[in-house]
């Protein structure tokens, strides 16, 4: 396969910016702060998603006061947050020894009708080291600031702990937040806004790598080809990318040995729950729980056939998240070499294996195309359901009855389904793949009264002859390019 060694020699020329998009994020926090009434955000989101940036965006043309906490304990903090709350009124520091009591004085110094910003970063570091951390800040929502010109915003990147201390109904502050933001990674026509002129099978091997994450595409420099910014930013034991794999599961997880194991099974091709339990070294009674956690996180999508009832036993899993797909698959099986310097292994791995391992998060992808062309109504219907299927093709011998079909999207109401087959391949995609996707489509049992639809996605192309039945039969014929020129800047 030609793929990545085809950009080895060609100097990338992009542009980073530190900001893209989240646009409907700042609509909505916008909506909160032009409220005449008190609001009380929470943002949470994996580590390095871009939460503070959005923070900092939101608050630039406003009056605010961010506090960035850290790990050293309640009363370091305290004395940090002091400070910062007495520089916003130029006066001296308040004889205050307690959140509640800097939250007090902030409220007597604050006497605009305009709406003041009080951000926590990092809160979960808060809660971590302080189980009362919760408590307090409910009397600080209800007796303090509930009823003023105040805008409260709590973030943390420890999702678990952030769900625990501000969202779950234990939490004590449950039921006081006006509203609550997950901050997910960007998706792929995203990236377009972060590297100008790039081809798209281009951003689609960056996205491959940094899946969707900002702080991981700022370390691709614009003047690098890709493989070197590999072997600078990732395969390099002194890089932050090449332990970012391990600190995702540190900051979120008690046992991050255990889930390593896990990942690292599906990682190798593991999908079924038995499987992933044998090669992780657990009983598979024990599996379920460390399943449930990884998916919370976003780090393991749990899937069953789209069209059949979700509560099949027909369930596989995969890694959800593309960096930590890649991590693993490159960076971790490798770390004996990376670990004394020499990266020709990862690199030459990557030139065997790149385009088969980019197949998965094609279809990843190829979900966001459908889902996008949906919610500007360039499909024949409007999307409820899209997913994999497969299943058992019936009075077929063992071995050839078994099908599988990369995306089918749904509308129960309309009756609608839709079967798509994503092609990653350096060959433009011919009418063989149409036609054995038909046949596919006759074994998936659904609606009998239903209208079928189908689609195919290439990162090449279309033969002529696709071309042409796709014309006739109102076949749907997208290409990674044509999607993505929708995005870039000309």
């Amino acid at each position: 396969m030609a793929s990545l060694i085809n950009i080895r020699n060609t100097i990338i020329i992009i542009m980073f910016r530190n900001f893209v998009n989240r646009v409907h994020e700042l609509e909505y926090l916008n909506r909160e702060y032009g409220s005449g009434a008190f609001s009380f955000t929470v943002i949470y989101g994996r580590r390095r998603v871009g939460k503070t940036e959005l923070i900092q965006q939101f608050m630039q043309d406003k009056p605010h006061i961010y506090f960035l906490a850290d790990m050293r304990g309640t009363q370091s903090n305290v004395l940090r947050f002091r400070k910062r709350a007495s520089d916003l009124f130029n006066g001296i520091e308040p004889a205050a020894e307690s959140f509640d009591e800097i939250f007090e004085y902030i409220r007597k110094q604050w006497k605009s009708d305009q709406k003041l910003i009080i951000a926590i970063d990092k809160f979960s570091y808060l809660a971590q080291q302080d189980e009362s951390i919760p408590s307090v800040f409910q009397l600080i929502v209800d007796e303090v600031l509930r009823g003023g010109a105040f805008h409260l915003i709590l973030c943390g990147s420890s999702v678990s702990m952030m769900k625990k201390t501000t969202l779950a109904r234990s939490s004590p502050l449950y039921g006081r937040r006006t509203g609550q933001m997950k901050i997910e990674p960007l998706l792929l026509r995203h990236t377009a806004e972060f590297f100008q002129g790039l081809t798209a099978q281009e951003l689609m091997r960056i996205y491959g790598v940094t899946g969707g994450i900002p702080f991981y595409m700022g370390f691709l420099d614009p003047k690098k080809d890709l493989y070197t910014n590999l072997e600078r930013s990732v395969f390099s034991k002194e890089s932050v990318l090449y332990a970012e794999g391990e600190f995702l599961l540190l900051e979120e997880l008690r046992e991050p040995a255990t889930y390593m194991n896990i990942l690292y099974s599906i990682s190798q091709g593991a999908t079924r729950a038995g499987e992933i339990a044998t090669n992780a070294f657990l009983e598979a009674k024990d599996l379920s729980y460390y399943m449930d956690t990884l998916m919370k996180l976003g780090f393991v999508r749990k899937e069953h056939p789209v069209a059949e009832k979700s509560s099949t036993r027909k369930t596989i899993y995969s890694i959800d998240d593309p960096f930590l797909r890649f991590w693993f698959r490159y960076v971790l099986i490798h770390r004996s070499s990376i670990e004394t310097g020499d990266v020709s292994h990862p690199i030459k791995d990557l030139d065997k294996s790149y385009d088969r391992h980019l197949g998965e998060t094609f279809e990843q992808v190829g979900k966001e195309i459908l889902m996008y062309l949906s919610s500007q109504d360039e499909l024949p219907f409007q999307i409820r359901s899209i997913g994999r299927q497969w299943g058992k093709i019936l009075n077929m011998p063992a071995g050839k009855n078994d099908y599988e079909i990369d995306i089918v999207a749904l509308n129960q109401d309309s009756k609608d389904i839709l079967f798509c087959e994503c092609k990653w391949q350096n060959q433009r995609t011919d009418a063989d793949v149409y036609f054995e996707l038909k046949e596919k489509a006759k074994h998936v049992k659904w609606l009998p009264e239903r209208k079928e639809h189908f689609a195919l996605i290439s990162k090449s192309g279309f033969t002529k002859k696709m071309h042409e039945i796709a014309r006739q039969e109102s076949v749907l014929l997208i290409t990674l390019e044509e999607y993505l020129s929708h995005f870039q800047a000309e």
